[in-house]
């Protein structure tokens, strides 16, 4: 079998269908229409399969006129390493495969479009089996692997003098009554007997037709991660990066994305107890190694508060183990440098500034400024939201309230106004805005700004004006004022990660960059400030969905990233058209069957519910629906890991923008507006930004909101002077 390998191809089972050239009743398998397993089949069993589809179909379906196995949903086939390498060359071309690889114990997703090579299958996604005791047949001989007429003996000693096991694979079902009595074990994980002991009783001996000795598990000079700790395997295997918290508590992240937090917590009597806290990686997308760090944190008997909604330690011996285990990590070398060392990296003058030094000013003298919501002046005139003034007065700063000003408003008169009751922004026609706050029943309600003033000057606390332009320092702050204690700030450097010499492979990140220095940037797109008006997407007739028995839905517009809908327009009856989104709520599948092409699949992903915001438009007099479905992803973005979102672009200079949007709020570092074009163009030349499979008009592009690769894209344009500090 060295030459040969198991493939197991998704299908929904065997389907009557009638011939559309012959019109006779065949039996047919039923394949998605979306994945490469069409192709796949019909080049491995050539002229013993053909495709059967009726016209306008929701799936394809393919009849086979040679053996077939089916197991679990999967057509299990044995193919030569030629053939093999036929259905990878085809499945690169599929953005699904749906073709699985069995090698090494555990099945492999061959590559497809955006997988240049082999993945592990996501949650819930493909065969969970061995396939090994069903002899699948060979696609283009038909022929079967001979039964197995013995029993094979592998011999596994992870360390010198450990404990010997011996895992018993083959024919080993008639003689299982024997093995159990000889002190055999059956393994549900493995799915084979296992016997542990140095040698293997005589009566299990004579069984075997041969013995082979496990290289991965009995080498000496292989480390083995179980065995140093199996507290690892909460972290993946690895734990790669070890740093202390502005708290003092030490966090870890493992290889497979979770952080674990050494902190402190409080039981009923008030006392401390040493926890380790654990925060699981978000699962947002296929391959997500959620459930196996689960298992792994109740393996390990770790506890889950319903309090935190998250798992910890709080066992001392639990606590004293992964304190040895952390001890071994080294800290990451990013602490603070010095003033001098940030002014030498940087190649400019740093300007030391007190540490409780308040912001800048927002507003200056004779500025025209707007009433951000409704006020009064000190003699209880009503001053209306959106009403222009000019600033004639500024005041020194307040600790608690911040920076104040006389605002004289057109045809009011003075009023004393805090700078978070102004804007700069002309306000909008037609809306109105209240301020106010949210209390619970009962509680008091706090007092209002014009309250808080009042307040102030009946104490005589109202801060000192600045009599004149000549009061404010260069920097905007009144010399008036005390000056604290200056300090000097601690100042992070995050370093590039340097280009490789010539020659070396680059990655994605490192091509795009040097791709973006060898060419010139296009001057970044200004967009205005935003005036409360949306911009339309488009939307166009693409076919008729199913999946409703009520009545016809149309469909005019789908985005699909990874095999998940991420936006679809539908319209049609109001019955007709809740039925679809049940459906696609619930995570089932939906089709659109358009007049010329074949249908095209949607679904939030097996297993996922919920993840739709609906934006619903009814007429009722037509009783006529139009329903568009965003994913959560695209709504509510998630910034705190390695996640996916979206945007939708209207035009180049307001996905820029929107990108830039994105980019400042993951990243922990400053994002400038001279950057925008930069991220934009090369983000795309590192698939960080792509475009999604659209129709009607849609022009959706993915993010990869990944903290570290646009770090690098950043520290990596500074480093090769594509960009630079304004």
């Amino acid at each position: 079998m060295a030459d040969q390998h198991i493939i197991a191809v998704d299908t929904y089972g065997a389907q009557r269908i009638r011939h559309p050239q012959t019109g006779k009743t065949v039996s047919a398998y039923k394949l998605g229409y979306t994945s490469a397993v069409m192709p796949v089949l019909l080049t491995l069993y050539g002229e013993n399969a053909h495709d059967v589809s009726p016209r306008q179909a929701s799936y394809r379906y393919l009849q086979v006129d040679s053996d077939v196995v089916v197991r679990h949903g999967h057509i299990l086939l044995t193919v030569s390493v030629d053939e093999l390498a036929k259905a990878v060359q085809i499945t690169r071309q599929h953005h699904r495969a749906a073709v699985y690889l069995w090698r090494d114990r555990k099945w492999w997703a061959l590559p497809d479009s955006t997988h240049a090579d082999y993945t592990e299958p996501g949650y819930r996604v493909g065969p969970n089996f061995d396939p090994t005791g069903f002899r699948p047949p060979s696609p283009s001989t038909g022929v079967r692997e001979s039964a197995v007429t013995g029993i094979t003996a592998e011999r596994s000693q992870r360390e010198e003098g450990g404990r010997v096991w011996w895992w018993l694979h083959g024919d080993t079902y008639p003689h299982r009554d024997l093995l159990k009595r000889q002190g055999a074990r059956w393994s549900g994980k493995r799915k084979a007997w296992y016997f542990i002991g140095a040698e293997l009783p005589a009566a299990i001996h004579t069984l075997v037709t041969s013995e082979t000795q496990s290289s991965d598990e009995a080498s000496d000079t292989e480390p083995v991660v179980e065995s140093a700790s199996p507290l690892l395997t909460i972290f993946g295997g690895r734990i790669i990066g070890k740093e202390r918290g502005s708290n003092g508590d030490i966090i870890v992240k493992g290889e497979n994305g979770i952080f674990a937090t050494r902190t402190t917590w409080r039981n009923r009597r008030d006392q401390p107890n040493i926890v380790w806290e654990f925060d699981l990686p978000p699962q947002d997308r296929a391959g997500n190694p959620l459930p196996t760090i689960q298992k792994a944190l109740q393996v390990n008997n770790a506890l889950y508060s319903l309090y935190t909604r998250k798992w910890h330690f709080e066992q001392p011996d639990k606590v004293a183990a992964l304190d040895m285990l952390v001890a071994a990590v080294p800290f990451i070398d990013e602490e603070p440098c010095t003033v001098a060392e940030a002014a030498q990296i940087l190649g400019m003058p740093i300007r030391k500034t007190s540490a409780n030094e308040p912001l800048a000013r927002l507003f200056g003298l004779t500025e025209t400024v707007y009433a951000r919501h409704e006020l009064e002046t000190e003699d209880g005139k009503p001053i209306p939201t959106g009403r222009r003034g000019k600033v004639v007065r500024l005041y020194n700063h307040n600790a608690t309230h911040g920076w104040s000003y006389d605002v004289e408003f057109e045809g009011i008169g003075v009023c004393w106004c805090f700078e978070r009751e102004l804007t700069m922004l002309e306000p909008i026609p037609g809306i109105k805005i209240e301020h106010g706050a949210v209390v619970p029943p009962g509680a008091a309600l706090p007092p209002t700004d014009a309250e808080i003033k009042r307040q102030l000057i009946d104490a005589g606390l109202q801060p000192a004006p600045v009599h004149s332009p000549s009061d404010v320092s260069e920097n905007g702050i009144e010399t008036s004022a005390v000056p604290d204690e200056e300090q000097t700030p601690a100042i992070r450097i995050i370093k590039p990660v340097p280009m490789p010499s010539e020659g070396e492979p680059l990655d994605a990140v490192q091509s795009a960059i040097r791709a973006t220095q060898m060419e010139v940037l296009a001057t970044p797109p200004t967009v205005p400030l935003s005036n409360g008006r949306m911009a339309q997407i488009g939307q166009t007739y693409v076919g008729e969905m199913t999946g409703s028995i009520t009545g016809q839905v149309f469909c005019y517009g789908w985005s699909v990233h990874e095999g998940i809908c991420i936006f679809v327009n539908m319209a049609g009856p109001r019955m007709a058209v809740e039925a679809i989104r049940a459906k696609l709520s619930k995570g089932e599948q939906v089709s659109v069957i358009p007049l010329d092409a074949p249908a095209t699949e949607l679904t939030a992903g097996e297993g996922n519910s919920g993840m739709y915001h609906p934006y619903l438009h009814y007429l009722p007099e037509a009783r006529f629906a139009s329903l568009l479905l965003v994913h959560d992803w695209a709504v509510t973005p998630n910034y705190g890991g390695k996640a996916t979102t979206f945007i939708f672009r209207t035009s180049d200079a307001q996905a820029t923008a929107k990108l830039k949007h994105h980019v400042t709020q993951l990243v922990n570092i400053p994002v400038f507006d001279a950057w925008s074009a930069y991220l934009y163009d090369t983000g795309q030349k590192a698939m960080l930004v792509r475009k999604t499979r659209s129709a009607g008009g849609i022009d959706l592009l993915s993010v990869d909101l990944d903290v570290d690769a646009w770090t690098r894209l950043i520290t990596g344009g500074l480093e090769q002077g594509i960009i630079s500090l304004p």
